[in-house]
């Protein structure tokens, strides 16, 4: 079917005064011509159709930098709530625009990084209205490179080499092509479309040409080549750069801070994400709804939370957690508490500890061991004895199990703090003294205030004080607790209890200590085990008694259990220093479980025959 026939009179002249007045079909059948292999259209040979007459010049719109652009211009923020933007067949041909609308729209097509639109806009302003390919253009197509999906670093390397921006412009005349310089707002495009596809070498010529050219990098310019640092993973160059930005007043959109901290994040740099966040706390001023000046997405607290608890970093995580997590903004995951707990734990902070199991609480969670051995250590890092043990107890009210393993924060707190202060006391008779108690009897006598308050206490906690006693090297005082347990703790003394006191006897070489306790746990119908007989017959060997050693040594293997092998080795190399032929006997059983042999064995074999098997 033939077009509608077109009437170019002159009421549609008057009407329309921006469209060429000798326009025919032919001529805008042309405006869906097909573009070269070059970015930006050729002009044909051919002649042209004037343009319009108007007072304004398309070079004066080819060369106004954007909206976004101009100093001191702030951006509206205004958005329409419904789409104002005409449908396909209500918009106008863009041949019938004028050339200053053209040059409008081409801006706005590759400021949305529409590429193809912004090549049939050249292509219509180049072969219809006559225009020379220029910095308009050009700066267009840069500007839809920074599209994440269409842009490319070549794309951007073959524009710039297609302007002449490596050439000279006597190489480019004598080729017949004319040289377009690269503008302010040409080098921005550049720059914005490098820090989504970073190409470090081309930013830095183009930097260079702009200090050539006396270009001053807009606040935007610094955004976008900080961006392309951190995309680059030249992070050192990227923070010093932000860093002068800050100092010298230059805005920072909020979109480099995000893709700062999350990049540094993601490369592990936790420390450096915080310093991020630190000069964006610097620069901020108070902005509403915001934690100390400074407003983060969810998302990206959360990560730094996260990553501040797994790298150990207490005073960053702990400030996540009180401007963030204690408000309610911030709703962190069940492992990420545990993390913080743990951290906590590391640095006695009780406060940090104390809220997580708020919050652990407030989601109903079931506490395990787990939890409060992480409490007890945050208690004990922070010198408070008494609420340690407090929390041990509530354990044993909520039916865990507290043994050794859990009482062991307990028992290196005891072993290395230091004593008390000297307490003034009054004695049997009325009077006042001064006395001086040791740590591990300072834990007892609050066992004991715990007890006399009808709290339950575990032979463990008992245990952990008699530990740390012989640790010490404070035997008898380790001996006044054991009297005393059977007061504090009603389960009464375990096997345990009793190699803690053999461990004892052994350093101080009390085998008749030894010997009475052995017959107080036979008293009490406790069964030895592999500690118990092998710290005995250390006990005995010590004393120069081989004859209990070995037979204990003899009870043990008669039970099924074997010595350490530090045990072998002592009781050989005191039969040996004995001339005692037992040792054969001994170095046999020694060997049954492919035991690695010290030099003992040479020693017994070149005193006692020992039979060829051996």
């Amino acid at each position: 079917m033939p077009p509608r026939p077109f009437v170019n009179d002159a009421l549609w002249r008057c009407l329309c005064p921006g469209f060429p007045p000798n326009a025919t079909a032919a001529h805008l059948a042309r405006a869906a011509a097909p573009a070269t292999q070059s970015f930006i259209p050729k002009r044909t040979s051919r002649p042209q159709p004037p343009c319009q007459t108007r007072t304004y010049s398309a070079a004066v719109a080819a060369t106004q930098p954007t909206f976004s652009a101009q100093p001191h211009v702030i951006a509206p923020t205004y958005t329409p709530r419904f789409n104002t933007r005409p449908s396909p067949k209500d918009r106008t041909s863009l041949v019938h625009l004028p050339t200053h609308i053209l040059y409008e729209d081409l801006r706005d097509a590759g400021a949305k990084g529409q590429f193809e639109e912004v090549m049939k806009i050249a292509n219509v302003l180049i072969q219809d209205r006559g225009q020379r390919p220029d910095q308009a253009m050009y700066a267009a197509v840069l500007h839809s490179f920074a599209d994440a999906q269409n842009g490319t670093a070549g794309k951007v390397r073959k524009v710039l080499e297609e302007m002449g921006f490596w050439s000279d412009e006597a190489t480019l005349k004598s080729e017949g092509k004319d040289k377009v310089d690269l503008d302010v707002r040409g080098c921005e495009n550049v720059l914005q479309a490098l820090a989504v596809h970073p190409d470090y070498l081309l930013r830095a010529e183009v930097l260079e040409y702009m200090r050539e050219k006396w270009y001053t990098l807009s606040d935007r310019a610094h955004c976008f080549v900080v961006a392309g640092l951190l995309r680059d993973r030249l992070f050192e160059q990227a923070l010093e750069m932000l860093d002068d930005m800050c100092r010298k007043k230059v805005r920072v959109d909020d979109w480099v801070w995000s893709e700062a901290m999350w990049l540094l994040l993601e490369f592990g740099e936790v420390e450096e994400a915080f310093y991020v966040l630190g000069l964006k706390e610097s620069v901020s001023e108070g902005t509403p709804g915001a934690a100390y000046g400074v407003k983060l997405s969810n998302a990206l607290w959360g990560a730094m939370l996260d990553a501040a608890a797994q790298q150990q970093l207490h005073d960053a995580a702990r400030i996540v957690w009180t401007t963030q997590v204690q408000p309610g903004y911030l709703k962190p995951p069940t492992g990420t508490c545990l993390q913080v707990l743990s951290l906590a734990s590391r640095h006695g902070d009780i406060a940090l500890a104390t809220d997580v199991f708020r919050i652990l609480t407030s989601r109903e969670t079931l506490f395990t061991t787990h939890h409060y051995e992480l409490l007890i250590a945050t208690y004990l890092g922070a010198s408070a004895l008494n609420d340690a043990l407090s929390v041990i107890l509530i354990m044993v009210d909520a039916n865990l199990k507290v043994d050794s393993g859990t009482c062991h924060p307990l028992f290196l707190y005891l072993r290395s703090a230091p004593p008390p202060p000297v307490q003034t006391v009054i004695d049997e008779h009325g009077a006042e003294k001064e006395e001086a108690l040791s740590m591990p009897m300072h834990a007892f006598t609050l066992l004991q205030s715990f007890e006399a308050q009808g709290r339950k206490i575990p032979t463990a906690l008992v245990n952990c004080c008699i530990q740390a006693a012989v640790a010490l090297g404070s035997l008898p005082e380790a001996l006044d607790i054991y009297k005393a347990l059977h007061t504090v703790a009603a389960s009464g003394p375990n096997t345990e209890t009793f190699n803690i006191l053999f461990r004892g006897c052994s350093q101080h070489a009390r085998k008749d200590l030894a010997m009475y306790l052995a017959n107080e746990m036979i008293s009490l119908n406790l069964r030895p085990d592999r500690i118990t007989y092998d710290r005995l017959i250390t006990v005995c060997a010590s004393s120069s008694d081989l004859n209990d050693a070995v037979n204990y040594f003899e009870e043990m293997r008669n039970a099924g259990l074997r010595p350490r092998r530090g045990t072998y080795e002592m009781l050989l190399n005191k039969l040996v220093d004995k001339d005692d032929e037992r040792c054969v006997a001994v170095l046999r059983d020694y060997k049954e479980e492919a035991e690695m042999v010290s030099p003992v064995e040479r020693r017994i074999r070149g005193k006692f025959v020992v039979p060829g098997e051996i």
